[in-house]
């Protein structure tokens, strides 16, 4: 078992460039942000900068994979033992549903800079990968079988996978307009029954008549 840790100076200079590089793509287009600009704001030099990353998309992706591997331990690595007692019927929302929005409001700006302010790539494929196995364990969960899904579960799975991830996206561009619980409350709802109450009966009539 590996038990070394890491040098705390290490720790404060990555926490450094990663506030540096929020605050830069806060500002501007990840695009026109350079390896120097990085490291004049973190206040280290550009040497330090690669010490620890080979260049500026390998620091992007390094904090993309820890995040990401940070949310899937959240929301999927316990969704196997709270599955099988949840209700899913119960108009309430799931602890990983939950748990997911905790995840973002706790780095939001993190988030933000990744997914909003700029769309990187990398991190929103990666996002849209977690989204579409928690999507496919919740589904398998609620509905095992397929005779019972209005749409073949492929595409149910990549519906619901899909609207997730812009719902997430809408809830950071709007600066979390609702609270974790009452946001993930609603996208539950919305992935089980839809965004009706009930089927919606829609009178047909003729064409209009005029007098």
């Amino acid at each position: 078992m590996n038990t070394k840790r890491t040098d705390p100076r290490v720790v404060r200079t990555r926490q450094l460039l990663r506030k540096a590089l929020i605050e830069l793509m806060e500002e501007r287009d990840y695009d026109s942000i350079s390896v120097q600009d990085i490291a004049d704001r973190a206040t280290v030099k550009r040497a330090t900068f690669y010490l620890h990353f080979v260049d500026k998309p390998a620091f992007v992706q390094k904090l993309s994979d820890e995040l990401l591997e940070e949310l899937s331990a959240e929301i999927i690595v316990p969704f196997n033992e709270e599955g099988d007692t949840f209700d899913f019927l119960s108009g309430e929302p799931h602890p990983s549903f939950v748990r997911l929005f905790h995840h973002i409001s706790e780095r939001f700006d993190l988030y933000r800079a990744l997914l909003v302010r700029n769309r990187i790539p990398y991190f929103a494929d990666g996002l849209l990968n977690v989204i579409h196995e928690f999507v496919a364990r919740g589904i398998d969960y609620a509905e095992p079988d397929d005779r019972n899904l209005s749409a073949a579960r492929e595409v149910a799975v990549k519906y619901v996978e899909s609207a997730f991830l812009e719902v997430i996206v809408w809830w950071i561009r709007n600066l979390m307009p609702y609270s974790e619980e009452e946001i993930a409350g609603q996208l539950m709802r919305l992935s089980i029954r839809g965004p009706y109450q009930e089927i919606p009966a829609r009178r047909r009539s003729g064409p209009p008549t005029t007098s």
